[in-house]
């Protein structure tokens, strides 16, 4: 049985919703003080903590023109809060989990799933639209280097690595994309993606994940992680080309995507008037902050630098390496979970908060609860000069569009 523990938050009194007199509270709670039973513990038993129940749509009954418009609006929203010096945005994500196991097997069933999470997005409010992603596993860059996937039944693909050291990995020149079969689905699939919805929807790129964490689909990440006290000549050699094969194939889907191009990307709330790129960063926990500074910054930058900054991901708590993700010169915004609903190992809200108010980094927050835990923890965040973009998974339309008003409500 999960426990339970119960915390008192001052919340903004009476935190009102915008939609007539309804509160987002049950009777009686919600004005000052509120109680919260934040914290059912992280539910083991899901595939996907933040994934939502959608019904797949085919290309023929989704509407295309309908959709174009809602996205206009969030993009015109998504512009403001970046415009500003500081505020909060909300990105109501609608995530179907079935796009990121085993039907990103094949690009038609993939468009089916996204198309009905598209759908189900529009009975929300939002700053950020839901996107079409070309996601097909996280092998990509590995990929570029002799990695291929396996298939386990009913999840999403998986690399093992190429080699049980360091001694045995070659030069490192990555294939072209044509010859690379995960490549040219990628490719492919982004394509089709652009006919079926005639290039009018916005779309990001494939799952991005950063050098640090591309590693691991080439080498035996425990004899990679000993590499750095004992051969950092050649975890530079390593990781210098794997940044380049990030650029390079990024640069690729970006030519082709065009105009509909929503940043940063993957997991994090983006938009056509987004800037930079996201990177998946989760083994930087695995090494320490002075080690991910003199390893792993430098490459970040410089593939921020192409795409006009730097976000970066990581899951878990990474609170203690944000002052060594903060020496990218070009960070322009940071991710993490903020519940335990979210993730088991979540973040604490005032070292993220403190961290980077007044700084213009956008702090993005990722809150899955209940609409009174969703709230006490965004008290906890929000700070005047703070960039703050709550990422939200209220399942009711109602509650939803309540939440959102009561978040803006912080800053207003």
């Amino acid at each position: 049985m999960c426990g339970v523990v119960c915390i008192l938050e001052k919340l903004p009194s009476p935190c009102p919703s915008q939609e007539g007199n309804s509160s987002i509270f049950p009777p009686g709670r919600g004005k000052g003080w509120v109680k919260i039973m934040a914290a059912t513990k992280y539910d083991y038993t899901l595939k996907d903590a933040m994934t939502m129940p959608v019904t797949p749509v085919e290309i023929q009954q989704f509407d295309i023109a309908r959709y174009a418009a809602y996205a206009d609006e969030c993009d015109q929203r998504y512009a403001e809060f970046l415009r500003k010096d500081e505020g909060i945005a909300v990105w109501q994500r609608v995530r179907a989990g079935e796009v990121f196991r085993d039907q990103c097997r094949n690009m038609r069933q993939s468009l089916r799933w996204q198309l009905g999470a598209l759908t189900r997005s529009l009975e929300y409010l939002t700053d950020a639209p839901t996107y079409l992603e070309p996601w097909y596993g996280i092998g990509t860059t590995a990929s570029m280097f002799g990695a291929d996937y396996e298939w386990p039944s009913g999840q999403a693909p998986v690399v093992k690595p190429l080699y049980h050291s360091l001694e045995e990995i070659p030069q490192l020149i990555p294939r072209e994309s044509q010859d690379v079969p995960i490549l040219r689905y990628t490719l492919d699939t982004i394509t089709y993606f652009l006919e079926q919805t005639q290039g009018r929807i916005p779309m990001s790129w494939c799952d991005i994940q950063s050098p640090i964490n591309v590693v691991g689909g080439l080498v035996d990440i425990t004899q990679f992680f000993l590499a750095f006290y004992e051969q950092p000549e050649k975890v530079n050699a390593i990781l210098a080309p794997l940044a380049d094969a990030v650029i390079s194939f990024t640069r690729q889907q970006s030519a082709l995507i065009g105009e509909v191009l929503a940043r940063p990307g993957h997991g994090f709330g983006s938009s056509r008037q987004g800037i930079g790129i996201g990177l998946s960063t989760d083994n930087l926990i695995m090494i320490s902050p002075k080690m991910y500074t003199a390893f792993c910054v430098a490459d970040t930058a410089r593939i921020g630098e192409h795409f006009g900054g730097t976000a970066i991901h990581s899951c878990g708590n990474w609170g203690k390496w944000l002052q060594a993700v903060k020496k990218i010169p070009n960070l322009m915004m940071v991710d993490g979970a903020f519940s335990p609903q979210t993730d088991p190992a979540y973040n604490k809200c005032e070292e993220f908060r403190d961290a980077l108010v007044n700084t213009g980094i956008v702090l993005h927050a990722r809150l899955v609860g209940e609409p009174e835990d969703v709230l006490a923890r965004v008290n906890r965040l929000w700070k005047p000069g703070l960039k703050l973009m709550i990422g939200t998974h209220e399942q009711n339309p109602q509650a939803q569009r309540q939440l959102y008003h009561a978040i803006h409500q912080f800053c207003a």
